[in-house]
């Protein structure tokens, strides 16, 4: 999509609030080159809200966050959390539309891809590298297109994966939501994603739109064809959610199922399923690592836990591929990346 196109588009579509955030940004243009507080700002955003939940990797994350702020004027910082609040305000006007067309009959028309468009009308994409984020209304078809047989799975089992080896700014995730609410399943409990992406920023926009719309999630900075992997983000609802276990306790369930040659069997509302979360993490086999610790931080579940050794991406990727299990600790920290 041309700059004129993506102008155009954002004349019609964008709510007041996708308005405000783009004049906002247009303020910095006098000192700053608009890319560079495109891409400061959604890390912010990111690392913000990543070390209101991730005790693990808060340190690293806070000096990184005084490293970037120390480049603006006071002024300038002031912007930031003013541009955050625009982009909450504009994702909770959308779910109201959402809800209220359903509560008619009516589908789509709700979300979108915010960031990514906002990213396009700003001419921010990288014209060399082929990097266009797919429109949002051929996002959701595709999604309403393709994801029947993953509800009908989230229906009789409790809630279902989707994974996103190149995720951009999250916008395939955000359409699979919706036909998740579409259906008339919760996409805030129905539905886990697994997203990865070799862009630092496309990792941020997802990571923070995914936030905002509450999905569970797990982010990767890496690369899914090399099966390098440079950083992970878990979203808030990954993490007050109990999805760890959830994730870990479904891959028992189908190792077993498999094992046996058995179908799953749908989830009754007087069961309690083998995948409901814990009050207490699990014990871990002797040759993988404890799980995420999830603890109590006043009012705040937070993640707390040792960095883990991740030599062992590409097996994980080999696992995915061929089916074959392997014990390799990094699969306990990205609860398994089937991404293929």
């Amino acid at each position: 999509m041309s700059k004129k196109s993506a102008q155009r588009k954002h004349d019609l579509t964008a709510d007041a609030h996708q308005r405000n955030l783009v004049a906002l940004f247009n303020e910095f243009s006098y000192g700053h080159h608009i890319n560079t507080v495109f891409r400061d700002f959604v890390e912010l955003a990111a690392l913000a809200i990543s070390n209101s939940v991730d005790r693990a990797q808060c340190d690293t994350r806070e000096k990184r966050y005084l490293e970037i702020v120390g480049k603006y004027k006071p002024e300038e910082v002031a912007r930031f959390p003013r541009m955050l609040g625009e982009l909450t305000l504009s994702f909770e006007k959308r779910v109201e539309v959402m809800v209220a067309a359903r509560s008619v009959g009516a589908r789509g028309g709700g979300l979108t891809d915010v960031l990514g468009e906002t990213y396009m009308m700003l001419d921010l994409g990288n014209d060399r590298s082929g990097q266009f984020f797919t429109p949002y209304h051929v996002s959701h078809l595709m999604a309403s297109m393709l994801v029947g047989a993953t509800i009908d799975s989230a229906r009789s089992r409790g809630f279902e994966r989707v994974h996103e080896p190149a995720c951009g700014a999250g916008g395939m995730v955000i359409a699979t939501a919706e036909a998740f609410h579409d259906a008339g399943l919760n996409y805030q409990q129905a539905m886990h994603a697994t997203c990865i992406d070799i862009d630092p920023c496309c990792v941020h926009m997802a990571y923070l739109q995914l936030s905002l719309l509450h999905i569970p999630a797990i982010v990767v900075h890496g690369n899914a064809l090399s099966m390098e992997m440079w950083g992970h983000w878990f979203t808030p609802a990954h993490v007050l959610g109990g999805w760890s276990h959830r994730l870990r306790a479904r891959r028992s369930e189908d190792a077993m199922r498999e094992l046996l040659g058995s179908e799953p069997e749908p989830a009754s509302d007087d069961a309690v399923p083998v995948f409901a979360a814990v009050a207490a993490p699990c014990e871990s086999p002797a040759h993988l690592p404890a799980l995420p610790l999830v603890v109590e931080d006043g009012d705040v579940a937070v993640l707390d836990q040792p960095e883990v050794d991740t030599a062992g991406l590409a097996d994980l990727f080999d696992e995915a591929v061929t089916g074959q299990p392997r014990a390799q600790p990094f699969l306990e920290l990205i609860d398994q990346m089937t991404l293929f």
